[in-house]
C-alpha cells in the first residue's frame, strides 16, 4: 500500500485510503495494482481518475453539468448531481460524501438534506465552478395545471420554444375539463428556468406551474 500511495504521489497509505473514500481514486484500480493477476486491467490505470470513475461520470451525466461543480479546496474529486433533486447552476448546493461513489451534490432545499445532517462529518462544501462559456444543460421536469381547451398545449410549447429551449418529452393527462401537462426541458441555469415558468404562468387558463425534483 505504501508503494502504491507513492506511485500516486502520496506520502502515506492513509492518504490513499482517504482518496478512495472521497472518490478521487478508484478502489478497483488499487486492487488491480495489489493483485494484478487476480484483477482485470483497468483502462487508464496510470491516471488518478480511471475506468470506474469515468463510467460513473458517464452514468451520472458528466457531460451535462457535473463538471460545473467542484468541491471547495479539492477541485479534482469525483462529484455528481443527486438524482433526488437534480440541482441546476444557480441553485445553492451542498455536498455529501457517499460510500464509494464520490460526492453527491444536492440542492440546499432538497428534502433529503435534512437526513444528511444526521451525519454532519460527511457533509462537504461544494460550489458551481466558474462558467467558462461551454454550453451545458440539465434535464428539468415541469408540471403544468391548466384548462383542457383547444390550443393550450400549442401556447405552452410556443413559450418554451421562444426561449430557445429544447423539449425532451411531453405527457398530457386530462379529466373534467382540466389538464396536467408534464414536460422535460433542457435548462442551462436557474434564471433560464424561472423565465420559462413565469412565461407559462402568464398564459390564460394556466393555474399553476411547478418544478418536479425527479426527472
Amino acid at each position: 500500500m505504501r508503494k502504491i500511495a507513492s506511485d500516486y504521489g502520496l506520502g502515506q497509505p492513509d492518504d490513499l485510503m482517504a482518496g478512495i473514500g472521497y472518490g478521487k481514486y478508484s478502489a478497483r484500480q488499487v486492487l488491480a495494482r495489489l493483485a494484478p493477476a487476480a484483477a482485470p486491467p483497468v483502462e487508464g490505470d496510470g491516471e488518478k481518475s480511471g475506468g470506474i470513475a469515468s463510467v460513473v461520470r458517464r452514468v451520472f451525466g458528466g457531460d451535462s453539468g457535473n463538471n460545473a461543480i467542484r468541491v471547495k479546496g479539492h477541485g479534482d474529486l469525483l462529484v455528481y448531481r443527486a438524482r433526488c433533486c437534480n440541482p441546476i447552476r444557480g441553485e445553492e448546493v451542498v455536498g455529501y460524501v457517499t460510500r464509494g461513489k464520490g460526492v453527491a451534490v444536492h440542492s440546499i432545499s432538497c428534502p433529503n438534506v435534512i437526513n444528511l445532517l444526521y451525519e454532519p462529518e460527511r457533509r462537504i462544501d461544494v460550489e458551481w465552478a466558474k462558467d467558462d462559456g461551454t454550453p451545458s444543460s440539465y434535464p428539468v421536469k415541469l408540471t403544468v395545471a391548466c384548462d383542457d381547451r383547444f390550443g393550450m398545449l400549442k401556447q405552452i410549447t410556443a413559450v418554451i420554444s421562444d426561449s430557445k429551449t429544447n423539449i425532451r418529452d411531453v405527457q398530457v393527462r386530462t379529466s373534467n375539463t382540466q389538464a396536467n401537462i408534464d414536460v422535460v426541458l433542457d435548462i442551462t441555469d436557474l434564471k433560464h428556468l424561472e423565465n420559462i415558468i413565469n412565461g407559462v404562468r402568464k398564459i390564460p387558463g394556466v393555474h399553476d406551474v411547478q418544478r418536479l425534483q425527479k426527472v
